[in-house]
């Protein structure tokens, strides 16, 4: 099953550009094939050398076939550049396709924190096993070219003696008979091989993540301790990867002297009688090189297919199997997840019925429930795997509304919201909006119908702009609205780049206040049916907390929706309609 996906994925990546690949093979085809035109010319030649010394005229004879030898040359000459042309484009756009298919996979995951909480992991798949899954496509066309050359090889050779040319594919078809005996322990090793780099990787994700408390708490020996022990094992595991690889070349290699031996020591008593000419030996002693080539890349292809498994079924567990199906596919935005689900634990979990089948289209969450009037929640339930979270959460929130969700740290008051967004699994007996019963919390708990501020919510690397618009098409008119609901209009206003003042990276640049504005003031760009907002006062003072309180208590009356605000901040409970606590373990 597995095997038929990743050929299937592998299909996909051929359909891209289908002329760059058949291009590309037959530009491999023409240089390959150069050999077997140079092959013919030489025997050719070498036979009328061998009659010429018997009295014929070799010159007149033999000028045609280096007039020949000269056109081929620069047919080869033009052929490789054309085909180092085609490759480039061709690995640009399997590369670039593939990795924008992972990120929209992400970006639809349905565990989306286990993806945050592994970006050094995430990070090691787009750069390594990107290519690796790949590699496959990009050699076929050299292999097709390859295999076109022999089969013209193969029919020269059996015809001059179809005895020795039996001889010649003996051991090398021994050698692919063993290696796809141990495909197994190909992709085992291969297996090994990646986990590790998972782990250093992610390791050092930590470290540049957590460098300044590192620093802080004088804890640099013991991370650099670790990471150079984490360093070894990874070095252990290439190097037994590397080993298993060449011992396999080395087998092939072995066989292709057992070749020339066999095909000696049956030409030589041939010779001697007279029965094998000279130009035969050559054609011979020139295809082999040739061919010994052609089988090593077909056992290459073999082995990088098996390898490009493993890292295809890492790619699939990064964006989840509902969205691997779209893999590979150029350009194309994955299809909406079907709006029917299936039950789980009493609720549902937004996965399509038929994961394999994608609907053309879909309509939003206001289109199918209508605008907010009356959201009901009944026995939310999110546990994680050491049995911490929350349980039999209900709530109602109306329109108009302003609900603060109160309780101790660690409660599981951001659970809440993380479950509802898909964050996290979880289980719910109904989710009522407007009395209508919701089936797929991905069709609803996402824009242009909810618009958010979480805890894990991220500042880009660039401008205040590009912050609040994330790429949008949204005019600096509406940015400035957005900011001065967010109390920040008159700081970014001061600064001398403005909307294009540098945030640093994660707003290394602003203050724990400014960041935390700006966050809000991304959300407050949406006027959505309903905002959920995670602690998003932490860091202000007093006064601009109330002042952004009331902005937002303004937006609620002004569009008739309705906000979810977890805090414990004397300020927000004080403006909340209503409260509700949510108890440790509830």
């Amino acid at each position: 099953m597995e095997y038929n996906k990743f050929r299937s994925f592998l299909k996909k990546l051929i359909k891209i550009k289908p002329w760059l690949t058949l291009g590309s093979i037959l530009l491999n085809a023409l240089i390959f094939s150069y050999s077997a035109v140079n092959i013919s010319c030489v025997r050719w030649i070498m036979n009328a050398f061998q009659d010429g010394l018997q009295g014929k005229g070799v010159l007149h004879r033999i000028w045609p076939y280096f007039i020949l030898l000269a056109v081929n040359a620069a047919v080869r000459w033009l052929s490789i550049r054309g085909s180092s042309y085609l490759d480039v484009l061709r690995r640009y756009y399997y590369h670039d396709s593939l990795r924008v298919q992972v990120f929209r996979g992400l970006l639809r995951s349905n565990h989306l924190r286990d993806r945050a909480d592994n970006s050094g992991k995430t990070f090691e798949r787009l750069v390594d096993d990107v290519p690796a899954a790949c590699f496959p496509v990009e050699l076929v066309t050299e292999v097709a070219g390859y295999c076109i050359f022999t089969f013209i090889a193969v029919g020269s050779l059996m015809l001059i003696n179809w005895r020795i040319t039996m001889f010649l594919f003996l051991p090398l078809s021994l050698c692919l008979f063993l290696i796809k005996k141990i495909s197994g322990r190909i992709r085992s090793s291969r297996k090994q091989n990646r986990d590790m780099h998972d782990r250093a990787s992610s390791l050092l994700s930590d470290i540049v993540t957590s460098v300044l408390s590192i620093k802080t708490m004088d804890a640099k020996e013991p991370v650099l301790e670790k990471y150079d022990n984490v360093i070894k094992q990874r070095t252990r595991a290439v190097v037994k990867d590397s080993l298993f690889q060449n011992s396999v070349s080395a087998t092939v290699d072995i066989a292709s002297v057992l070749c020339i031996v066999i095909m000696m020591a049956a030409v030589s008593g041939l010779m001697q009688n007279g029965s094998f000419p000279l130009g035969d030996f050559a054609i011979f002693i020139c295809y082999l090189d040739t061919l010994n080539d052609c089988i090593l890349r077909i056992i290459e292809l073999y082995t990088e297919t098996k390898k490009a498994e493993v890292s295809y079924q890492r790619i699939l567990e990064t964006v989840e199997e509902q969205n691997g199906l779209c893999l590979g596919m150029d350009g194309k935005l994955l299809p909406p997840l079907s709006s029917k689900s299936v039950p789980v634990s009493g609720g549902y979990c937004g996965i399509p019925a038929h994961p394999d089948v994608f609907p053309e289209g879909e309509e939003t969450a206001e289109e199918t429930y209508g605008r907010l009037k009356q959201l009901s929640v009944s026995r939310l339930s999110c546990i994680y795997e050491d049995g911490r979270g929350i349980r039999d959460v209900n709530f109602q929130l109306y329109a108009g509304e302003l609900l603060v969700l109160t309780g101790p740290v660690a409660s599981g008051k951001s659970s809440i919201l993380n479950a509802l967004f898909g964050i996290v699994p979880a289980s719910f007996q109904e989710i009522l909006w407007n009395g209508k019963e919701v089936q797929n919390l991905f069709t609803l708990f996402k824009a242009p119908t909810v618009s958010c501020c979480l805890q894990s919510s991220h500042l880009l690397n660039g401008t205040i702009r590009e912050n609040l618009t994330l790429g949008r098409n949204i005019s600096d008119i509406e940015c400035w609205k957005a900011l001065q609901s967010a109390c920040m209009e008159w700081e970014v206003k001061e600064w001398p780049g403005g909307l294009d003042t540098l945030t640093g990276e994660n707003g290394i640049m602003l203050s724990g206040g400014q960041k935390q504005r700006l966050l809000l003031a991304r959300m407050l760009l949406e006027h959505p049916s309903l905002y959920f907002l995670d602690d998003a006062t932490s860091a202000l003072d007093r006064i601009t907390a109330e002042k952004l309180i009331f902005n937002l208590k303004q937006r609620i009356i002004q569009d008739n929706a309705a906000a979810v605000f977890i805090s414990n901040s004397e300020v927000v409970k004080a403006a909340a309609d209503r409260e509700l606590c949510i108890s440790q373990g509830a």
